[in-house]
């Protein structure tokens, strides 16, 4: 037979609350600690990830980039042409392999530069603009399922 008393049994479930809170708490800061992990890993993951896609975009400019030398070097050429569509095709599958992981194409409905989108590599009067209206793009902005990897390079109006 147990002989403890009233008071000995409310003070060993008072000790045994006690020590559940404890072990509650406990969890709670592994399972905190637990996610802060987790949350470090997938951000390490996600900027890795930005990276690789940030290079992957330099072969799409260095196919923009042969695409106008070819051009303006062999406008009349066939050869030129037909080599001209192969490297397309090649580019379009990167882009659309690009585009399948949620990295795309800045773009600028309203015509207008942002900080938050936009390098400015050049500027240019022009009264009948406003000032920021992107004249051109030297190279395309991108953001990877909605944060940014890369600016985009324009030349805006500076009047």
């Amino acid at each position: 037979m147990n002989n403890k008393s009233s008071k000995e049994i409310h003070q060993d479930l008072q000790y045994r609350r006690i020590e559940l809170e404890e072990s509650i708490q406990n969890f709670q800061k592994l399972i905190l600690e637990q996610d802060h992990k987790i949350e470090e890993l997938e951000s390490t993951k996600d900027r890795d990830l930005d990276n690789l896609y940030k290079d992957l975009l330099t072969v799409i400019d260095a196919f923009n980039k042969a695409d106008i030398r070819l051009n303006e070097q062999f406008p009349e050429n066939a050869e030129v042409a037909k080599s001209r569509k192969r490297f397309a095709t090649a580019k379009n599958k990167l882009v659309e392999i690009l585009n399948k992981n949620g990295v795309t194409e800045i773009e600028f409905p309203d015509g207008m530069a942002t900080l938050e989108d936009c390098e400015i590599d050049e500027t240019e009067p022009d009264a009948s603009k406003a000032d920021d209206t992107i004249i051109s793009i030297v190279s395309p902005g991108y953001r990877r399922n909605g944060r940014l990897i890369r600016l985009a390079k324009v030349v805006v109006v500076k009047n």
